[in-house]
């Protein structure tokens, strides 16, 4: 696919759900105008590290998560909050091989490369620490980045997303990258053990555990650690966080399972955004 003709940074306003007016910022990606809303703390610096999250399957960009930001803001990270294209139901996605996809002909690792180009000169970002979070079918796109495109970012953390069975024969790990799973065993969208049988209709997919010991034997993770994890007040859910360590390349892969949770971003039970924050702040490199 063409590449950004030109970028043009026009600014709109929208509405989100909490009633705050993010300004859109748009770009021109091959014949397309392409949007996307920024969460930049007021103390970030420049050439600082970057997020961008990927929105579920029918979502809209718009609708910024709050405790994402927030943990942001202590972390010392931007924000980026693309919106993705409509598939043939009418439906804003990253297109991740569902079966409303066929259609669709948009290179994702493509569209990304020119979004970070777009994000990090824009806002003087550094292009070494950009990393990828996202829910539902924004997490398959970490899985599939995983297995096609890995290098496009530093670290990866996935909520309530899977690996799609094709995806996992046709393709290999390479490049061992950090990656990280939150997933609730209740899920009933991306189920915890997997569809075999494709009875979700999105496609056949792996077992959670699976999947991310598929990476963590890729990154050649030598240990695994299982702890508990501070829940919320008002979660009465169990969290589990299993940690596989001793990646020679500093690549470590962790997984929460939330016990009972249902498909969602799960911050109800934990602190998803700090959690994920923390998580990036990791692998942050060092550009002094």
């Amino acid at each position: 696919m063409i590449r950004i003709l030109s970028l043009i940074t026009i600014a709109l306003l929208a509405v989100n759900a909490n009633g705050a007016n993010p300004e859109v910022y748009s770009f021109m990606y091959g014949d397309s105008v392409r949007t996307y809303t920024m969460s930049v703390p007021d103390s970030l610096d420049e050439s600082r590290p970057l997020i961008i999250y990927t929105h579920g399957y029918g979502s809209s960009h718009r609708h910024q998560r709050q405790d994402l930001n927030r943990g942001a803001e202590i972390y010392g990270f931007a924000v980026c909050y693309p919106d993705g294209t409509t598939d043939s139901n009418g439906k804003k996605g990253w297109n991740v091989g569902y079966p409303s996809q066929q259609s669709m002909d948009i290179d994702e690792a493509d569209f990304f490369e020119a979004l970070i180009k777009e994000v990090c000169q824009r806002f003087g970002l550094s292009r070494e620490n950009v990393f990828l979070t996202g829910m539902s079918n924004g997490g398959d796109l970490c899985y599939h980045f995983m297995y096609t495109r890995p290098e496009l970012f530093k670290a990866y953390a996935s909520v309530a997303g899977l690996t799609f069975t094709w995806v996992y024969l046709q393709h290999r790990l390479t490049s061992p990258v950090p990656f990280m799973e939150i997933h609730g065993t209740a899920d009933k969208t991306s189920m915890w053990n997997g569809d075999p049988c494709n009875t979700g209709g999105w496609g056949p997919y792996l077992p959670v555990e699976m999947a991310v010991s598929a990476i963590a034997c890729n990154n050649r993770c030598t240990s695994v650690t299982t702890s508990s994890i501070p829940v919320m007040p008002e979660s009465t859910r169990r969290v589990t966080r299993y940690d596989y360590t001793g990646s020679p390349d500093g690549a470590d892969v962790t997984l929460i399972e939330i016990e009972g949770g249902p498909h969602k971003w799960n911050d109800g039970d934990i602190d998803t955004g700090s959690v994920v924050c923390e998580y990036f702040s990791q692998f942050l490199r060092s550009i002094d």
